[in-house]
């Protein structure tokens, strides 16, 4: 079972570090779907991670981080390798100056998901943390990614050994509200597809400030990867999957259907 029990002074010291830094913080981009998480949600995360047996000796992966819980993880643990990868380059920075002011071992990568990770640098991670954009395209792709990055590595007969694949460890963010369980369903179903399985999950788990269209919530998924995951069939996964595009693309195809409905002038 997770734990994420915190307390007092994990968080005064967490909410300190962040007001010294809330100044040079880049704020959140609606086009890539960023919502910061509450300073309780961060600790709470670092803690779960912190909790993985053995985490001192493992590679912890954030796709994506605009939360700063590599901030909040690091500042109270230690992995023998911690690296967040993202396509916000404001983000990035922002992180590297934190990391140098505080000591804090994070390395930073700037990537966009929608193509595969570099397979030298991302293959033998053990943990991998993240919290998309939550449209099925999305969720689907850092599925992918995180099994790239922790799977990428090795025969396809060691990759299906239970006692390698019980040491990977998936953490997702999902939301939706209780009259949109479908939603819910349709995510659990892209789950199975990639041959994963839900070990555990923990209902509004994360609190945002905004994202209202998810009741300002989201649930913490522990996936693990079963012996079915086949790394060699994995998608390319190369599409529109942000919110913020989806909307623009809807649009755009809607004052295209109005502009042919419009007589022309005489």
């Amino acid at each position: 079972m997770l734990q994420f029990e915190t307390t007092k002074e994990q968080l005064e010291k967490l909410v300190s570090v962040f007001s010294r830094y809330s100044g040079i913080r880049p704020s959140p981009d609606r086009n890539l779907d960023q919502f910061w998480a509450t300073a309780e949600t961060v600790l709470r995360r670092a803690v779960v991670l912190g909790n993985i047996p053995d985490i001192f000796q493992k590679h912890l992966l954030f796709l994506g981080d605009d939360d700063l819980t590599s901030v909040a993880f690091t500042l109270f643990f230690k992995a023998e390798k911690v690296t967040v990868v993202d396509i916000d380059s404001r983000l990035l920075r922002f992180l590297e100056t934190v990391a140098k002011k505080e000591g804090l071992p994070i390395e930073v990568f700037e990537h966009d998901f929608r193509n595969p990770l570099p397979k030298p640098q991302f293959k033998l991670y053990d943990v991998a943390f993240f919290d998309p954009s939550y449209t099925p395209e999305a969720i689907n792709t850092w599925l992918v990614r995180a099994i790239e990055a922790t799977l990428g590595g090795g025969s396809n007969w060691e990759r299906k050994k239970p006692e390698f694949l019980s040491r990977k460890y998936y953490f997702m963010c999902y939301g939706y509200t209780d009259r949109e369980t479908e939603r819910g369903l349709k995510i659990q179903k892209i789950i199975t597809s990639r041959r994963l399985i839900i070990q555990e999950k923990i209902r509004d788990f994360n609190r945002y400030y905004g994202a209202k269209s998810i009741g300002s919530k989201s649930d913490l998924f522990l996936l693990q990867p079963t012996p079915k995951v086949n790394i060699r069939k994995l998608d390319v996964a190369r599409s529109q999957f942000y919110t913020g595009q989806k909307q623009a693309k809807r649009a755009a195809q809607k004052t295209s259907v109005k502009t042919e409905l419009v007589d022309p002038l005489p």
